[in-house]
């Protein structure tokens, strides 16, 4: 089997539910060649990856997923091969995570003010190396009844139009993209194919100076697959994929292998981080998609 890798991953450090330790323990019986831990607007778990892969002869990528907005709309754009100290991220990280942190205060309140939620807080609450988010409050509700499956707790409560549902606060992507720069990393439009708007949106998307797409993901079918790496390759921008497994969150099992991105592309953002690549290498082998 050609070999593999998986650049979209999450640990407890925000919404999955193995440590960072754990992950690239998985990653290594899984087969993989190279991870990337991508957790939610926040690096805290990036140090015990790295160690854990250097150990285990892993390849590893610095990284992260930062939610922003475009065009009034939520996107999510995935930094690799970021420097984890630098201030600019660190310091719109930060504001980030004051901002998930302020919206599930609310989300609390209201689910404690129709008693659906205990009067308690709960440990992930008072958590500081947490980037918290609506997964950690569905998840408690779920484990205490009040739904019958993770899932269910985001319909019946947490989503637009349910009484807990809080917007998002979210900064500008052209603001993301340039912390992320300034990090000396490169931002790829995460899932793309997810919900066809940000498809729809990519020519307007990328007027912003994103370095490449995520490809290979869950909820990509291969005709997806197929237009976004055309677009790519018409653009002249990396390509990264991964699995975006958050371990058995929802019950479904660790999902950590289930997408297999082809090594090479690893290799080229690498050599792109290195000053020594060209984005149209590597589109000619593109295995064929079943």
């Amino acid at each position: 089997m050609t070999a593999w890798v998986d650049l979209h991953l999450h640990s407890s450090c925000s919404d999955g539910t193995e440590t960072p330790t754990e992950l690239v323990a998985r990653a290594v019986s899984s087969g993989a060649a190279a991870i990337a831990l991508t957790d939610h607007d926040t690096v805290k778990g990036v140090h015990e990856a790295q160690e854990a892969a250097d150990a285990a002869g892993l390849g590893f990528l610095t990284g992260t997923e930062i939610s922003a907005g475009f065009d009034g709309r939520e996107i999510h754009i995935v930094g690799l091969g970021i420097n984890v100290k630098e201030n600019a991220l660190t310091s719109l990280l930060d504001e980030l995570v004051e901002m998930r942190r302020n919206r599930i205060q609310t989300i609390c309140k209201r689910l404690r003010a129709v008693g659906v939620l205990a009067e308690t807080p709960t440990s992930w609450e008072e958590d500081n190396t947490v980037s918290i988010g609506r997964m950690h409050v569905a998840v408690t509700l779920y484990k205490t009844g009040k739904s019958r499956t993770v899932q269910q707790a985001f319909d019946r409560y947490l989503n637009r139009g349910c009484p807990a549902y809080v917007p998002k606060q979210l900064p500008p992507a052209g603001k993301v993209i340039e912390g992320i720069h300034a990090a000396g990393g490169l931002a790829f439009i995460a899932h793309p194919g997810l919900g066809r708007w940000l498809l729809k949106k990519m020519p307007q998307l990328l007027t912003l100076p994103f370095d490449g797409l995520e490809a290979w993901h869950p909820s990509h079918t291969p005709s997806i697959l197929k237009q976004i790496i055309a677009i790519a390759k018409e653009r002249n921008l990396l390509l990264s994929g991964g699995s975006d497994c958050h371990g058995n969150v929802k019950g479904e099992g660790v999902s950590l292998g289930r997408i297999k991105t082809p090594a090479l592309f690893f290799h080229h953002i690498c050599e792109t981080l290195a000053g020594g690549a060209t984005p149209e290498k590597g589109f000619s082998v593109i295995p064929e998609q079943k």
